[in-house]
């Protein structure tokens, strides 16, 4: 099985020169935890979580005001053809809520802890 198989591709994005606030009421309004930053081009240029804005508040002197000045920059990224292992290897060893997967240098989806459930499910049921 491969990362392709079982990545969410139907992804939220933001730019770089999105304000913070957008982001905040876009992971907000999809629940969920953080936006992969794009370029024009739709090449992963960073992503900005909920830790980013909680860090932001606990540093009141900083004037955040736009995703480019908050987000990890060059985030740990898997390919849509790597074996799905590599995901669960990734999640384990830097303890992320979802990694990004690109292809081509470009973003084409997303790998979170829930979206390998049923893998281990499956694992639990028969084991290897």
């Amino acid at each position: 099985m491969t990362v392709r198989e079982t990545m969410k591709t139907n992804l939220v994005v933001v730019r770089a020169d999105t304000p913070l606030v957008e982001a905040a009421e876009l992971l907000i309004e999809h629940r969920i935890t953080g936006l992969p930053v794009v370029d024009v081009d739709h090449r992963l240029v960073g992503v900005i979580t909920e830790m980013d804005l909680i860090r932001m508040v606990g540093e009141p002197h900083r004037n955040w005001t736009t995703v480019g000045e908050l987000m990890t920059p060059n985030p740990v990224t898997l390919d849509a053809g790597d074996p799905l292992h590599e995901a669960f290897d990734c999640l384990m060893t830097h303890s992320f809520r979802r990694v990004l997967v690109v292809e081509n240098g470009k973003l084409v989806g997303l790998v979170s802890r829930t979206d390998l459930l049923p893998e281990i499910l499956e694992q639990l049921k028969h084991p290897r």
